[in-house]
């Protein structure tokens, strides 16, 4: 039997003495929470009782800050969750957490974020909001949003999360694929939001992004089809965040077939989403030039994954997503043989994570028309240059992983059927690779009223053979087609 190493033990251990601390912090401050709310509606803010719980949050507040860099309370389900911690309550513990709950469903908001460096007159002014505010109007989250926004709190924030995913039936397959745009588009948000706090040396609100994350990755896991089509749509006049945003949901999937747990999916996602962070201080007529990038220019751009651990490093509190991400930045362009940027003097395995991401990142820019190919590949050719380098840039096992999850014709790839019809691959199909659904979008002649999705997997009964068969795959470019029009 083979033991683990002292390092990962003592790596449990901490994580296990982390949870513990949130566990028994997150009660205490549930039910301060609770006591200040109540005190609130209770006596004037001048007096004795009012002033001496008020110093008692803060003071546990405080603390807990100086562990984390937000303390993000949720209400989700029927639990309360503390910075992704479920907390347990005893019966004891009961009355706070309930009251606690049905205080912010009144108020119509899920999660409570505090950040640093909080002043105590920010968290009275908004324990006396949250307790003074009419849950009976016509819309009390909208009514306590202003009232936080127009006093002077800067480092406690609410959101309405739930209603922000909100599609409706999430049965129904149009519904499915609205709630994978809201969820892409929200990490492309949050993205572009972390890369603007880096690029101006304030403090990235993770939190925020590790969220996020969890959101795609239950997206993935409940349909992953909708949500990876989307990574095809290569229009986007930032292309940093949607590529960081791409190589994120490409690594989740990829290490979802490794065997990963949710919790390392939510890590690798972390680091998938800040490997290019670096890129933030490098100027923007390198990273956005058409042409091929001169001798100098090249110097430039390999200076990004040092520069991207510096800038997870300026963090306030570093933590096992960081600390994945700084490796990931550092590593993922050495290649598997090391022959990469930035050279190194060790001989070493690149970490699981690096071997994912550098796969996904790869894929990405090739299909882009980013810096590995100016002009951009057909998903299928870039497969197959990417084949040509296994073992040498790439981890063999791990690329052919990624190759099977995307299939032979990837979802984006536009195909020529033996019926004469041209299609756009919506999603790979892992029984058949040959065999993918496609979008038909002109029939033999060139025409099509309406857009018909086909399973190519489907046999005729007259002839006992498939109704449709792939031939080739066209060059979207070669007939002008934009394949955002079809995926969105």
């Amino acid at each position: 039997m083979i033991s683990e190493s002292p390092a990962k033990t003592k790596e449990k251990d901490v994580t296990k003495l982390q949870k513990l601390y949130l566990l028994e912090q997150g009660k205490n401050l549930v039910y301060q929470l609770y006591v200040s709310i109540r005190t609130a509606q209770i006596y004037d803010r001048s007096n004795s009782v009012y002033v001496r719980q008020g110093e008692n949050l803060f003071g546990l507040v405080k603390a807990l800050l100086e562990k984390a860099q937000e303390i993000f309370v949720k209400s989700k389900e029927g639990y309360l969750f503390l910075n992704e911690t479920r907390l347990k309550f005893s019966f004891d513990g009961y009355i706070s957490s309930k009251f606690l709950m049905e205080t912010f469903r009144k108020l119509q908001f899920e999660s409570l974020i505090i950040s640093s460096p909080l002043t105590p007159e920010e968290l009275d002014e908004f324990v006396f909001i949250l307790a003074h505010t009419d849950t009976e109007c016509e819309d009390p989250f909208e009514s306590l949003q202003r009232r936080i926004l127009s006093s002077n709190i800067q480092h406690i924030r609410i959101e309405k999360f739930a209603s922000e995913w909100d599609v409706g039936d999430e049965s129904l397959p149009e519904n499915q694929k609205k709630l994978a745009k809201k969820r892409f588009f929200k990490t492309l948000s949050v993205a572009q939001e972390m890369m603007e706090s880096a690029k101006a040396g304030r403090s990235m609100n993770t939190v925020k992004s590790k969220r996020a994350i969890q959101f795609l990755i239950d997206q993935l896991i409940k349909d992953e089809a909708n949500l990876m089509s989307l990574t095809t749509i290569k229009n986007f006049d930032e292309y940093t965040f949607a590529h960081s945003v791409n190589v994120c949901i490409l690594s989740v999937s990829l290490g979802a077939r490794l065997g990963l747990s949710k919790r390392k999916l939510s890590e690798l996602g972390f680091a998938a989403l800040f490997h290019d962070v670096g890129k933030v201080k490098l100027p923007l007529r390198i990273l956005n030039k058409a042409g091929e990038l001169t001798e100098k220019e090249w110097e430039e751009i390999k200076k990004h994954p040092m520069m991207g651990v510096k800038t997870l490093l300026s963090k306030r509190s570093l933590d096992r997503f960081s600390t994945r991400a700084m490796v990931v930045s550092f590593e993922h362009h050495l290649k598997l043989d090391l022959s990469g940027y930035p050279q190194v003097s060790f001989k070493k395995d690149l970490n699981l994570f690096t071997r994912i991401v550098t796969i996904a990142d790869v894929y990405d820019s090739m299909t882009s028309g980013r810096v590995y190919a100016r002009t951009p590949l057909t998903p299928d050719e870039a497969l197959r240059k990417m084949l040509g380098k296994q073992g040498k840039s790439f981890d063999p096992v791990v690329l052919k992983v990624f190759i099977n999850m995307l299939g032979i014709y990837p979802a984006g790839s536009v195909v020529l059927l033996d019926t004469g019809e041209v299609g756009v691959v919506m999603k790979a199909n892992p029984a058949e690779l040959s065999r993918p659904e496609v979008a038909i979008i002109a029939d033999k002649t060139g025409k099509r009223d309406k857009i018909e999705t086909v399973d190519l997997t489907k046999i005729d009964e007259k002839t006992g053979k498939h109704k449709r068969t792939i031939l080739k795959t066209i060059d979207p470019r070669q007939f002008k087609l934009d394949i955002a029009r079809y995926i969105y």
